[in-house]
């Protein structure tokens, strides 16, 4: 329960919220190019799984970050 307390906290905190926003665009860039560079470069279509997939890989970097904040300020 402590680690949904810290997500929630960090959530609603602007200065926690824009920090992992940052964090989540930067980190969830990198791990898309990692992931569907290659069949891209390749010329291979994008699937519906694929654009799921990219889709949802930034909330992964956004969560962690959430998470992370949340634990040490409001010292979980």
């Amino acid at each position: 329960m402590r680690h949904f307390r810290a997500i929630a906290w960090s959530v609603s905190n602007p200065k926690a919220r824009l920090t992992a926003i940052i964090i989540a665009t930067i980190v969830g860039c990198c791990l898309i190019a990692i992931n569907q560079g290659i069949p891209l470069a390749m010329g291979e279509h994008m699937t519906v799984a694929r654009w799921i997939s990219t889709c949802i890989t930034p909330f992964v970097p956004f969560l962690v970050s959430c998470h992370g904040q949340g634990i040490r300020n409001v010292g979980c």
